[in-house]
């Protein structure tokens, strides 16, 4: 099976799973998801102006368009509307790049968006926060949300200790070098995510809400401590 074609089995078997999604609408939204299976960057710019509160953003090249409508949330492609309440909409976007956006390989190098990092005193003293992939689908069995990534500076590795760091796709700022792909990897990437996205409800923490966010902080805080 093509990568292609796996991320849209998902997308079905994702709306198979919904009730929020009606049945007249799944040919609507597997149509929006095959037009951005490659490409998933006009998915991103919605969620963003989910986020922003923004009223309308529309791809004319390909007739989809985002709207909210007082308490309706509306993705629509040509004439045909899917609407949604808030929550509902959220999680179907979200869902949505969750499945369809790409995973890289254990072993790929990427550079870190260093203004995620502005905090950490290290990181102004470094031209790249560069790092290799050592982990991916991590987090706890009572977490809703899971980290993608996790991984180890490059080229120190962990030097003797046992953290690593973990992180999101929305914090890559560039792919340096892929690591190795197979069919075995693409099986993986596959179960992983019907696991976690369809099966348990579960989204990447990189669009966790500011509520979310804070609540697994200060999770955080109690186990370390």
């Amino acid at each position: 099976m093509k990568t292609r074609d796996y991320k849209l089995n998902l997308w079905k078997e994702f709306m198979e799973h919904t009730e929020y999604v009606l049945q007249r609408d799944r040919e609507t939204m597997g149509r929006i998801a095959g037009t951005y299976v490659d490409d998933v960057s006009f998915l991103m710019r919605i969620y963003e102006a989910y986020v922003e509160k923004e009223r309308f953003i529309e791809d004319e090249e390909h007739s989809v368009r985002y709207e909210r409508d007082g308490e309706d949330y509306i993705l629509a492609l040509e004439r045909r509307e899917c609407v949604f309440s808030k929550e509902n909409f959220r999680k179907v976007i979200v869902s949505m790049l969750d499945l369809l956006e790409d995973t890289l390989p254990l072993g790929s190098v990427v550079d870190l968006k260093k203004s995620a990092y502005k905090n950490v005193p290290e990181a102004s003293e470094v031209e790249h926060i560069r790092m290799v992939i050592t982990y991916r689908f991590l987090g706890k069995e009572e977490d809703s949300h899971y980290f993608p990534y996790a991984g180890v500076v490059y080229p120190t590795g962990m030097l003797g200790r046992k953290e690593v760091l973990y992180f999101t796709r929305p914090l890559v700022e560039k792919v340096v070098r892929e690591g190795y792909r197979d069919e075995q990897e693409d099986a993986y990437v596959y179960l992983m995510k019907k696991e976690l996205v369809i099966e348990k409800g579960k989204n990447s923490f990189g669009y966790a809400t500011k509520e979310e966010i804070e609540a697994f902080n200060a999770q955080v805080k109690r186990r370390d401590a």
